[in-house]
């Protein structure tokens, strides 16, 4: 499977639709009310705060939304599928990834925002969404990636009833590996984050998006292409009012985070408890047509988003030492691998599909993959991302 690792890629931006937004006054005059920063509030909803002159929220989150619950769905498809030793279908996760065929139909829906007809009427699809700031070689190479994986899963499925070995797909444990000792599902889910959520939210929304106009409606709506992008980007990161309701350093919320919404959390304590307050500002910003603060609101969470993926996949490289079995190691390095290659995202810090990919093949690149893993390939790993990353 590393083969789809091993190409390197040149980048190219996307640039959105709209014109430069939040330039000045008297460039792009003010649509909204001021918003003073010190009105906003952490413990409400984040629709709730911003209005219009008739009190109605300017607040839309269904787009960012639906793409996020299409992902919980396609990584539900997998772990579930996994779990009750049921053979996976290429063409069902294919489906799933491009919404054709009403692929929603089939699954039970996590939560109750959207129902499947929702999902398979929706113009989204998580196969338009990912990669989409590269150049059009790598928004197809990276769709490319993700079906060949998708195949390579159903293929190894038939081993479910199977033990892992060196050479042999099967089942480590409660982990479905492919010939190379490669949980493909953890690599599927943890890619995704990457070439989905952090490329979508940081690479296009909180980048090039930050470029759409804010001086009038889209048709129809009650909200700017500029508040739109904002919006999206926060409903592409969590379906909850409240970003990490109730989270503290060391236990959860009541309310659940997916994807990367969980693993900022996990992965960077540091920060994890701006993120929400650095949404609320830089939606007020927008307000405000105050151009330097929606910046540096949207260079932070980028930055803590791509901080949070690496040090993720630092924390699952390490769990490759301290597992005490070599069914957990495997879990460990096939979640690691999926961070690794989201790494080739994190644009903020410079990182590229070569910084990536060099990673990757130095680790598990060779002849048998995760059962030649050393202390020397995990470490050499490591220091490559705390380099990069200044960890």
């Amino acid at each position: 499977m590393f083969q789809y690792f091993k190409k390197p890629q040149v980048w190219i931006g996307l640039v959105l639709l709209g014109s430069t937004a939040c330039e000045s006054e008297s460039d792009n005059p003010k649509l909204r009310a001021s918003v003073e920063y010190s009105s906003l509030d952490s413990n409400s909803s984040y629709t709730s705060q911003f209005l219009d002159a008739n009190g109605t929220s300017t607040v839309s989150l269904e787009e960012g939304n639906i793409s996020l619950m299409m992902f919980q769905s396609l990584n539900k498809y997998v772990t579930t599928n996994v779990s009750a030793n049921t053979q996976l279908d290429k063409t069902i996760l294919s489906n799933l990834f491009t919404n054709t065929q009403s692929p929603f139909s089939t699954l039970e829906l996590t939560g109750d925002l959207f129902t499947a007809a929702d999902l398979n009427s929706s113009d989204i699809s998580l196969s338009e969404r990912v990669a989409t700031s590269k150049s059009a070689q790598e928004i197809e190479s990276t769709k490319a990636n993700f079906e060949l994986l998708f195949a390579e899963i159903e293929g190894i499925s038939l081993s479910l009833n199977e033990e892992a070995a060196v050479n042999k797909a099967g089942k480590l444990g409660t982990y479905l590996l492919n010939e190379d000792g490669v949980e493909v599902a953890q690599v599927i889910q943890k890619s995704l984050i990457g070439a989905f959520q952090l490329d979508y939210i940081g690479n296009v929304l909180l980048s090039a998006g930050l470029n759409a106009d804010n001086s009038t409606l889209v048709a129809g709506t009650n909200y700017t292409q500029l508040e739109h992008n904002w919006d999206t980007a926060y409903g592409t990161l969590t379906t909850n009012p409240i970003y990490l309701e109730g989270f503290t350093d060391s236990e959860k919320g009541t309310v659940s985070e997916f994807g990367a919404g969980s693993y900022i959390w996990e992965y960077n304590k540091a920060s994890y408890a701006k993120i929400y307050p650095a949404f609320l500002r830089g939606r007020a910003a927008i307000a405000n047509n105050d151009r330097v603060e929606l910046e540096n609101q949207a260079l932070f969470i980028r930055q803590e988003f791509e901080k949070a993926l690496a040090n993720a996949a630092l924390g699952y490289l390490g769990k490759w030492r301290t597992s005490a079995t070599e069914d957990k190691r495997a879990h460990a390095i096939g979640e690691a691998i999926g961070f690794i290659y989201s790494l080739r995202f994190a644009t903020a810090y410079q990182a590229d599909a070569s910084f990536s990919d060099s990673i990757l093949l130095a680790l598990i690149g060779s002849d048998n993959g995760f059962w030649d893993l050393d202390a020397s390939k995990i470490s050499n790993a490591e220091a490559a991302i705390k380099a990069k990353f200044n960890l």
